[in-house]
Order: structure tokens, then C-alpha cells, then sequence
């Protein structure tokens, strides 16, 4: 049946989900025959061939409404593997733009899972999905970082809200993570996620300089630390094929 949003009925067992319609272009880039499928609603939908292996290229839109309506259409045409491509904000104060994040988990700071009855609560990456990506995180010898991401609804929130976040041992802060994960461990497929640091912004300090916050990083490190995290994934996708990958969530 065709899904009302993605406007499709098929789709390749792996589907690499970056937020930003334009990133399908750079994720093509690294693929064979590639071609555009559908862009309705700005989800921009393409896919090609990495060596063997056909993979579907899905944009979700920003935050967690559009990312689980993407990820729950996915599921209708029976997608199998989902790994979001996107970045964030690092909340470590030794990490510098272009670093990577695997989230092993992210919590639910965001209102759709709460709907879904998952508020405040961890949802973790899937097992054999976060492994493959740290494989190959560090097959190419690229600088990265593992924990749980926190998934949240406002770009531009209160700072107050912001500087809690001190202390509670998380790695990121993004607008999509938990909405897929969670999703795609209802619907019985395997999710996980590489992230691009764009805004260093750890909670301490941000304090002391509130101006951090919303500053998006836009340099020559964040686009090197982006093709990073797309040659990361496909070689974890390399990684899950020769281990006979079985389908359903760990």
C-alpha cells in the first residue's frame, strides 16, 4: 500500500535516515547507481548500491513527530535496518565539531515518545546495530564517542532547562533519536545512529557563556566529520552482511 506521507510501497532492508534533505545528496555521493525516488512533504527518498548491498536513503525532517511517522511508514513496507545519519549538539568538554557519536541509548526527553508512553525513559540503540557501527568507527581510525543521547522538542529552549542536563551522564543532544529507536523496536526492526558534532555545548559551560547554546558550527571539521559517519555506516553495513544479519530487535 502506498504510505501517505513517503508516498511509497517498497524500500531496501537497510534505509539510512539523515534529518536534512540535502544530506541524501552527500550520502549518494558514496553509492553506485543511484537514483531519486520520491521528495514529498521535503521527505526527500533515494537509494543506490554500496559493493553489493542496495541501500534506501529516507530524510525524516526535523524533530520526533516527523522522524516517527517516517520511521512507522518505513516499517509498513517492510523496512529492515534503520540507521539515522545526523548531528548534534556534544556535551563533553573535550569534544570538538566533526566528532562522532554512537548512541548506545537516548532518552526520551521529547513529547512523541511520551505519547507513545515511553516518557523519561532510555530506549536503547539496537545491540547488533551499535556494535557494527563501533566496529567500523574504529576499522577507519575515526575519533568517536559512545553513550546515551538525549532526544528533546526545542531547538531553542530555555537556558535553565538547558544547564539540568549537567551531571545526568549524557554524551549529545539531538531532535530524532529516541523517536526511531523506539519506533523501530515496536515495529520489530533495528535501529541505530552515528552522529556529527556541530555545537559543543557543554552544560557547565554554557552556563558561563549562554551564547554557546544555539551556535551551529559551520567548518570544514563538521563536513569532514559528516562523510566520516557516512563511510562509518557503511562500512558497518558491510559489517552486519558478513555476519549473516537476522532481522528483529535485540
Amino acid at each position: 500500500m502506498i504510505q501517505p506521507h513517503l508516498k511509497i510501497d517498497k524500500i531496501q532492508n537497510y534505509v539510512l535516515l539523515p534529518g536534512d534533505p540535502d544530506r541524501v545528496g552527500k550520502i549518494l555521493k558514496f553509492l553506485t547507481n543511484e537514483k531519486e525516488i520520491n521528495n514529498n512533504r521535503g521527505l526527500r527518498i533515494a537509494e543506490g548500491n554500496y559493493e553489493d548491498t542496495k541501500i534506501s536513503v529516507v530524510t525524516t525532517g526535523m524533530g520526533c513527530p516527523s522522524a516517527a511517522i517516517v520511521t512507522e511508514e518505513l516499517a509498513n513496507v517492510k523496512a529492515k535496518v534503520l540507521i539515522r545519519i545526523g548531528t548534534c549538539g556534544g556535551l563533553l568538554k573535550e569534544m570538538e565539531p566533526g566528532d562522532l557519536i554512537i548512541p548506545d541509548s537516548a532518552w526520551c526527553a521529547d513529547g512523541t515518545t511520551k505519547e507513545y508512553g515511553y516518557e523519561n525513559q532510555k530506549i536503547k540503540a539496537n545491540k547488533e546495530v551499535f556494535n557494527a557501527l563501533v566496529e567500523a568507527a574504529k576499522k577507519l581510525k575515526v575519533r568517536y564517542f559512545v553513550g546515551t543521547n538525549r532526544t528533546h522538542d526545542a531547538f531553542y529552549e530555555p537556558l535553565e532547562n538547558f544547564t539540568k542536563l549537567e551531571g545526568k551522564n549524557l554524551v549529545s543532544s539531538e531532535m530524532e533519536c529516541s523517536a526511531v529507536f523506539l519506533v523501530a523496536q515496536l515495529r520489530k526492526m533495528m535501529a541505530g545512529a552515528i552522529l556529527t558534532v556541530n555545537t559543543p555545548e557543554p552544560p557547565e559551560e554554557v552556563r558561563k557563556n549562554p551564547e554557546v547554546i544555539y551556535r551551529l558550527v559551520d567548518e570544514n571539521k563538521v563536513d569532514e566529520g559528516m562523510k566520516n559517519s557516512i563511510k562509518v555506516v557503511l562500512e558497518a553495513i558491510k559489517i552486519l552482511e558478513s555476519k549473516n544479519l537476522k532481522t528483529g530487535y535485540n
